[in-house]
């Protein structure tokens, strides 16, 4: 993602529109997340959607959902509605720019269930729209 179009920023006070930019789900397993720390596992080092949902599967089953102050178990509500076609419009995931590094801060839980359904088998062709918002 950082050779993209998206990689230049626009000055402060500049206003613009969405540009949106598909992506496919190789690209969204490798792509940088404002999270360093996920589901009580922390580090120093931004998490990638596939590093995210690695940790989501090792610890979504110990946590009730009671217990999920974040409101991290999403995930599997996402997944099943975009597995059942209820998930009605694209999915999009905006970018931030921190110390010169673009990293996802928006639309991280969904990102992770759309890679979720692609690694169960589900065609991207079935699974909303995938875009970042350059």
């Amino acid at each position: 993602m950082a050779g993209g179009p998206y990689r230049r920023t626009l000055p402060p006070g500049t206003m613009h529109g969405m540009a949106l930019r598909p992506i496919s789900s190789g690209e969204l397993a490798e792509t940088p997340t404002l999270f360093n720390s996920f589901m009580g596992y922390v580090d120093r080092r931004h998490k990638t959607f596939g590093q995210l949902l690695a940790i989501y599967r090792e610890r979504s089953a110990a946590l009730q959902p009671g217990e999920d102050q974040a409101n991290d178990l999403r995930v599997d509500r996402f997944m099943r509605d975009m597995a059942s076609n209820r998930w009605t419009s694209d999915l999009v995931l905006r970018l931030g720019v921190f110390d010169g590094t673009v990293l996802v801060i928006d639309g991280i839980h969904r990102g992770m269930a759309y890679l979720a359904c692609v690694d169960a088998g589900i065609s991207p062709d079935r699974l909303p729209g995938l875009h970042v918002d350059c």
